[in-house]
């Protein structure tokens, strides 16, 4: 029988820190790094999605990414919902920005890491958080326009509905409101389900490559007693993906109507190391997935920060 486990939210904010010196080599070299992505990708993809940086794997630390998404932001008085905060670690690294308030949500409960992340920002920190369980489609005890920021970390690439989770953000948007999301890996890229590549570099593509009949048996295979409650094992076994490849994330968020004003790219190095070491499997890929470009097999996250222009409603 599964068993899945909870990490607690206490290791979780712990592994999520940077140490100083590491942040300040990242921010330096930061440039060298993105030219180095860049020589993976088309001139085609990059002229289409016009991303702000390129990173080969790393080189955005998480202290980082929170100065990133709320820059348009006057923080000490802004609302930030955090949206699928799981356990709720994430919320104590919005909480360090000391904002106003912080509200976040979860499709899931987790009462008893909620509770004490409330009294530890309030004491630690004096911040007011509220936690609700509550579908990201549907945060109707939430008033129009109430919310200065949403922001989320490897969400969207778990909602199957994406599109009604973004209408539901830009509702509670105010004008000019920010959206900042950090999401995957996407689902075309090495491990799109949060499974694949257990087992060695050669399974990385199996949820893209495996007719459905050989990915269950790869996936009863390598299925561990012991699963994290959000891991890809459990992702798999509710099918929690969007299937979305960055255009079309790029597509969606302008059709809901945000303006996107940045876009990071971040490239796996699994993907690459897939594609060199065996050139006839990535062949394959991209031949089965003709509408797809092979750039998309290599992008494995995305970083954006989106606006709700008032010219937009």
């Amino acid at each position: 029988m599964l068993n899945y486990t909870k990490s607690p939210w206490q290791e979780q904010d712990k592994d999520s820190q940077t140490i100083g010196l590491k942040r300040l080599l990242y921010f330096i070299f930061r440039p060298l790094l993105s030219l180095y992505a860049s020589k993976y990708l088309s001139k085609e993809i990059l002229q289409i999605l016009k991303p702000s940086l390129l990173l080969p794997g790393r080189g955005m630390p998480l202290e980082d990414r929170r100065c990133w998404g709320a820059y348009r932001c006057d923080i000490k008085n802004a609302v930030i919902l955090v949206q699928g905060t799981g356990t709720g670690w994430d919320v104590i690294s919005w909480a360090r920005l000391k904002p106003k308030k912080i509200i976040a949500t979860d499709l899931f409960e987790f009462k008893d890491s909620w509770t004490e992340i409330i009294h530890y920002c309030k004491e630690k920190l004096n911040v007011e958080i509220e936690f609700y369980q509550s579908p990201l489609e549907d945060h109707s005890f939430l008033e129009d326009e109430s919310i200065d920021l949403c922001a989320s970390d490897a969400v969207f690439e778990h909602c199957q509905d994406l599109k009604s989770v973004l209408k539901e953000s830009f509702r509670v948007l105010k004008p000019e409101g920010s959206l900042y999301a950090g999401y995957g890996p996407l689902w075309f890229s090495a491990g799109g389900d949060h499974f694949s590549g257990r087992g060695g570099l050669q399974n990385v593509f199996n949820h893209l490559l495996l007719d459905s009949e050989q990915y269950m048996k790869y996936f009863l295979s390598f299925l561990q007693t012991n699963e994290d409650f959000q891991s890809g094992g459990r992702y798999v076994e509710l099918d929690l993906f969007s299937r979305l490849s960055t255009q079309e994330y790029c597509n969606l968020f302008q059709k809901v109507g945000f303006q996107i004003k940045d876009l990071i790219l971040q490239l796996d190095p699994k993907s690459l190391a897939f594609k060199t070491k065996f050139p006839e499997n990535f062949r394959q890929l991209c031949n089965k997935y003709t509408n797809k470009h092979e750039d998309d097999f290599l992008i494995s996250s995305n970083l954006v920060r989106l606006v709700k222009s008032s010219s937009n409603y």
